[in-house]
């Protein structure tokens, strides 16, 4: 009878265990984790509490319309510490900023795992060591801004291969050669004394125009901004008025015409 008993309160104790473990949302736990390993000064993450369910409430943070964390926004908000692995596990990450901090150590090899993340900015920072090879893994990946920090090695051959990046900056860290060949429209190496010495080398005059943090954001892909479109769009909206213009004549005339049939 006492084992039996026995065999059912180990077997209760099991179920309610995986009933609360099942319970905790994983986005929650991967946000606590990060905000235990920053150093909040400010108090700006002080709503990322592990007992809330749903934290698409809390300050930063930006969700789908099912409840997915898909953005992270927390730069200039005078954080430190370092970046935790458990960043890997935001999973429908779309952006991530972590900005104009002073967040320090190395950049997370698990961000390789955020296989929606589109754009991804850690500049102004101090973070240390090499770049990640699991960057590379990043296929939705189309700005990444990782200047002014104090990265160093070489960067990985296989950052090369990212042909959906549209924006890179590396500026102003301490890699060194050799430099990939990057098919992407913005590019800027410059500020590494190992590359850019003089910044008359080759890798560094054939940088492309730099394109401002909030431009990348708001347009990842760089699409034309030439007067053809506009002027396109401007033909096809005084079209419409002229033909709205042209339909409310011919319906009054028709109206008037009406009228004087049916008075006669």
């Amino acid at each position: 009878m006492e084992r039996r008993e026995h065999v059912v309160l180990c077997c209760l104790s099991f179920f309610f265990f995986w009933i609360s473990a099942a319970g905790v949302n994983p986005e929650v736990l991967a946000l606590t984790d990060i905000k235990a390993s920053l150093v909040d000064s400010l108090g700006v993450l002080e709503s990322w509490d592990v007992t809330t369910v749903d934290p698409c409430g809390w300050g930063m943070v930006s969700c789908s319309a099912d409840h997915s964390v898909i953005a992270l926004g927390a730069s200039s908000q005078n954080l430190s510490g370092t970046l935790s692995p458990s960043i890997g596990n935001l999973t429908n990450l779309q952006i991530l900023l972590m900005h104009n901090n002073n967040i320090s150590g190395p950049i997370p090899a698990e961000l390789g795992r955020l296989q929606k993340l589109q754009t991804l900015v850690l500049s102004n920072n101090f973070f240390t060591g090499q770049l990640p090879n699991t960057l590379s893994h990043l296929k939705g990946l189309k700005c990444l801004r990782l200047n002014n920090n104090s990265l160093s090695g070489s960067i990985p051959l296989t950052l090369a291969n990212m042909t959906q990046l549209t924006f890179l900056d590396l500026s102003n860290n301490n890699l060194g050669p050799p430099v990939p060949e990057f098919h992407v429209k913005t590019f800027n190496i410059v500020g590494n004394p190992l590359i850019c010495a003089t910044g008359n080398e080759k890798d560094c005059c054939e940088q492309h125009i730099y394109m401002p943090l909030s431009s990348a954001l708001s347009n990842p892909q760089n699409s034309e901004t030439s007067g053809r479109p506009k002027s396109h769009k401007i033909a096809l909206a005084f079209a419409s008025s002229l033909g709205c213009i042209c339909l409310l004549i011919l319906g009054f005339g028709f109206l008037l015409w009406w009228r004087q049939r049916y008075s006669k």
